[in-house]
């Protein structure tokens, strides 16, 4: 099976490099203008699985119109705790956020009081894995679009993605990402072609 693997459009927290995980945020105007240019470069999809968060429901409605959804809540954003909304430049002064950024490469998320720790989201969004493979095995599709964040296919990515990337390897732009075999088994993801979204217009 194929799945098709999708960063949401273009928000306003994303133009002012906002910490935007949890925060239900719509698509900014240039995200809808994105997503109705991509969805005609992507392949048919059979069904999509989405995160709740309505950037994702707006991203797949305009990337692949009058397909049937079904919202998968473990593909949601990464919780940033109290950098929510907010950017670096409201940030550089705070001490928490400070020590996050002292992992070098990758932020210390364990070092956050709230929100989810990395491992936290790598467990959640392997649960969501799990429900769509499920779900799509039991529905007989041969292709289907997973429309979810950057954070948590990044996530999802570092542990399934073949051949194996470092985490910031999986970024993807807005409405940018991949096309993969699944492996039912293992839940392996084989990458099949990758997708430049913002990038590639």
């Amino acid at each position: 099976m194929e799945l098709i693997l999708i960063r949401h459009g273009t928000t306003q927290g994303n133009l002012e490099k906002r910490f935007v995980g949890t925060l239900d945020v719509p698509l900014a105007p240039q995200g809808e203008e994105l997503a109705r240019k991509v969805g005609p470069t992507l392949p048919r999809v059979e069904h999509i699985y989405r995160s709740p968060l309505m950037r994702c429901r707006q991203t797949a409605e305009l990337l692949w119109p009058e397909t049937e959804m079904t919202v998968i809540d473990e593909l949601r954003e990464s919780d940033f705790g109290p950098f929510e909304g907010k950017n670096h430049e409201e940030l550089k002064d705070d001490p928490l956020y400070q020590a996050w950024l002292g992992m070098g490469d990758r932020p210390n998320f364990a070092a956050m009081p709230v929100g989810e720790s990395a491992q936290q989201v790598t467990d959640r969004v392997s649960r969501g894995l799990e429900k769509v493979a499920a779900d799509a095995a039991a529905r007989g599709c041969e292709r289907v679009g997973v429309v979810s964040h950057g954070g948590a296919l990044m996530s999802l990515l570092t542990k399934y993605g073949r051949p194996e990337r470092a985490y910031y390897g999986w970024m993807c732009p807005n409405c940018g990402g991949f096309r993969a075999e699944l492996n039912p088994d293992t839940l392996e993801l084989t990458i099949l072609e990758e997708y430049k979204g913002e990038k590639g217009l």
